[in-house]
C-alpha cells in the first residue's frame, strides 16, 4: 500500500499524518508550510484537505511531493458519510472525517457501542452525534481561545488573554480568584460544562452514549463521570484516510 500522507490545513495549523499499511505511524504539525516542515518519508500519494485555506503554490508543492498522485477534498465536495443533515455537502470536512471514522469503526472500541458524541475541540468546538452508524447532525460553538477573544473585543475593560493548553487539567471549576483567572475559567471550564451537558441531555434518549474527544484542545479536558469516553488526537486524520479509501472506490 506504500506511504500515504493525509495533509490537513486547519484554521491555525497544518497537520500531516503518515500512513503505512492503513495505520498512522507518525504525525507532524506546523504553522507555516515549508519543505523542511513536512515528514521525511516520501509519499506515494497525498490527500490535501481541511477547513482552512491553502494557496495554489502550496497545493502545487504537494502535487510535486506526491509525484502527481494528489487528491484534494475540500468543503462542498461530495462524500460517502451517511447523514441526516439537510445538505451533506455543507458539513465541514473535519466533521465529515470525524463522523466517518466512527461510522466505519476505524478503531475496535467504536464497534462496542451504538451511540457516540464526537467532540472536536479547536478554534471551534464541534459535537457530532452518530447512532447505529448514521450521523444525526450536531452543534458548533466557539472554542476556548475564541471565547477569550470575544470577551476582550466586545467589552471595554476585559483584557486579552492567550490560553495555553499546557496548563493544568480543565475540570469545570468556575471559581476564578482574579479577572484573568475568571476569564480562563469561564472560557475553558465553560467548554467542559457544555460537553458534559450535551452528553447528559442525549443520555436520556441514548442511554449508552459515549464521548470521543479529539482536537488540539482536548487532552486537558476532564469530563468527570462521563462514561464511556475515549480521547484520540488522530481521529480526524484516520477519518480522512478512511474517506480517501472509500472515495477512490466510488
Amino acid at each position: 500500500m506504500g506511504v500515504t500522507w493525509i495533509v490537513e490545513k486547519g484554521n491555525t495549523l497544518w497537520k500531516v499524518g503518515v500512513f503505512e499499511e492503513g495505520k498512522i505511524v507518525s504525525r507532524v504539525s506546523f504553522e507555516d508550510f515549508s519543505f523542511d516542515s513536512v515528514p521525511k518519508e516520501a509519499p506515494e500519494k497525498i490527500m490535501l484537505t481541511g477547513s482552512g485555506h491553502w494557496s495554489d503554490e502550496e497545493e502545487s508543492a504537494f502535487y510535486d511531493l506526491s509525484g502527481g498522485d494528489l487528491f484534494v477534498f475540500k468543503y462542498g465536495d461530495g462524500h460517502p458519510l451517511v447523514t441526516q443533515v439537510y445538505n451533506p455537502e455543507s458539513l465541514g470536512t473535519d466533521r465529515v472525517a470525524n463522523s466517518y471514522a466512527v461510522q466505519q469503526g476505524v478503531d475496535d472500541y467504536m464497534r462496542l457501542n451504538p451511540a457516540w458524541l464526537v467532540v472536536d475541540v479547536g478554534t471551534c468546538v464541534t459535537a457530532d452525534l452518530i447512532v447505529e452508524g448514521v450521523h444525526h447532525g450536531g452543534s458548533i460553538s466557539p472554542g476556548i481561545q475564541s471565547r477569550l477573544n470575544v470577551m476582550n473585543s466586545e467589552t471595554h475593560a476585559l483584557p486579552h488573554l492567550e490560553f495555553s493548553f499546557d496548563a493544568e487539567n480543565i475540570t469545570g471549576e468556575t471559581r476564578g480568584l482574579s479577572t484573568e483567572d475568571s476569564l480562563e475559567k469561564g472560557a475553558a471550564c465553560g467548554v467542559v460544562s457544555e460537553i458534559v451537558g450535551r452528553w447528559t441531555t442525549l443520555k436520556h434518549e441514548f442511554p449508552t452514549i459515549g464521548i470521543i474527544l479529539t482536537g488540539g484542545g482536548s487532552s486537558n479536558l476532564e469530563l468527570g463521570s462521563v462514561t464511556p469516553k475515549f480521547a484520540d488526537s488522530n481521529l480526524t486524520l484516520k477519518g480522512y484516510y478512511a474517506l480517501l479509501q472509500s472515495i477512490k472506490n466510488i
